[in-house]
């Protein structure tokens, strides 16, 4: 058996790990993880999904999986939050106000620790798309009335890029350097803590178990995934990745749609796919 280049995993979520049926290959998952526990090699799902639902897509695997999610602003290992990064409650309303008086053409949605909260006069559409996503939505007149004890994680706008840079550097004028834009794709921009990222929270899940930057393996299709890309060792764009993506990757993998992160691993870690 060859020796295994790497002591710890992490990859993207939607349009990498998933397909866009968003399933994967579990019988061949579970040979893999079992392989990892084996070399004590943590998994890390990093993505800008909620918590619980991450915790959806590999509910049948009850240990061996750690959870980077809301792009970094929730930390899970070994089954429990060893960090969290809200935004002040007092800050983000006054965020939330900004964004309804200035642009009121961006939709809005607000992911907590424990709930999503969308406004009741929203596109019933548009509500249909955030519950495949989202879990506990819970539907609001004003988002004055979020419960103040659910920690707002971060802010969801369906805008441009242009639009959501425009929304973050205004308002960082006006009350101070606090919150950064995060592109998730399909017109997502998630208004999160300064500071706070995919790569961030991915670098703080390696220091709680003593792993270097360069002894991970990571892989990704979007742009939110070009810093943990970057910073790792063994980077891998997926073959559907965007271009700006496959720049900074040292390696490509097959497309999501062919499982090609677990094809990747397997072959890793000698096993037959």
């Amino acid at each position: 058996m060859t020796t295994i280049p790497f002591k710890a995993v992490a990859v993207d979520m939607d349009g990498t790990f998933l397909t866009e049926k968003k399933t994967f290959d579990h019988q061949l998952f579970g040979k893999i993880l079992k392989k990892l526990q084996a070399n004590n090699i943590p998994f890390i799902s990093a993505t800008g999904n909620q918590l619980i639902r991450s915790h959806e897509y590999f509910q049948e695997f009850t240990t061996g999986i750690d959870y980077v999610s809301e792009n970094g602003a929730i930390l899970e290992a070994d089954g429990k939050v060893i960090k969290k990064t809200a935004l002040d409650y007092d800050i983000a309303q006054k965020l939330l106000n900004f964004i309804q008086t200035e642009y009121p053409e961006a939709i809005i949605m607000v992911s907590a620790e424990h709930h999503c909260y969308i406004l009741k006069s929203m596109d019933k559409a548009m509500k249909d798309d955030i519950r495949i996503y989202y879990r506990k939505v819970e539907e609001i007149n004003k988002f004055t009335d979020i419960d103040p004890s659910d920690a707002i994680l971060k802010v969801c706008l369906t805008a441009d890029d242009e639009l959501a840079t425009i929304i973050q550097d205004r308002f960082n004028e006006k009350y101070g350097d606090y919150v950064r834009g995060t592109s998730s794709g399909n017109m997502t921009i998630d208004l999160v803590h300064k500071g706070i990222n995919k790569a961030k929270g991915v670098a703080d899940m390696l220091k709680h178990y003593g792993i270097e930057q360069k002894d991970l393996i990571a892989f990704g299709d979007g742009e939110n995934d070009i810093g943990m890309l970057e910073a790792c060792g063994y980077s891998y764009a997926m073959k559907n990745a965007n271009e700006k993506t496959k720049a900074v990757a040292k390696y490509e993998a097959p497309s999501n749609d062919d499982n090609g992160v677990l094809k990747v691993l397997a072959k890793y870690l000698d096993i037959e796919c």
